[in-house]
């Protein structure tokens, strides 16, 4: 059984705020975490593109990556 809308909008939140933090290691009651930033972010693009397809949109696709033009 696949996630519902509602599980993958809370997780991308969570991860949203994880990068709106730019903290990469937290410490709560003796407990390390440490982030990849990295990670987080290429999860969260695929959290935001299963949604899509959850909800029914078309995969948008970028026209250009990147152009070096040196």
């Amino acid at each position: 059984m696949g996630r519902t809308v509602t599980e993958l909008k809370e997780a991308i939140a969570n991860l949203e705020q994880i990068l709106d933090s730019g903290a990469a290691m937290i410490t709560i009651d003796g407990e390390t975490t440490q982030f990849n930033l990295e990670a987080v972010a290429a999860r969260l693009k695929d959290l935001k593109a299963e949604l899509s397809t959850l909800q029914g949109k078309k995969i948008r696709r970028p026209i250009f990556n990147r152009i070096d033009l040196s």
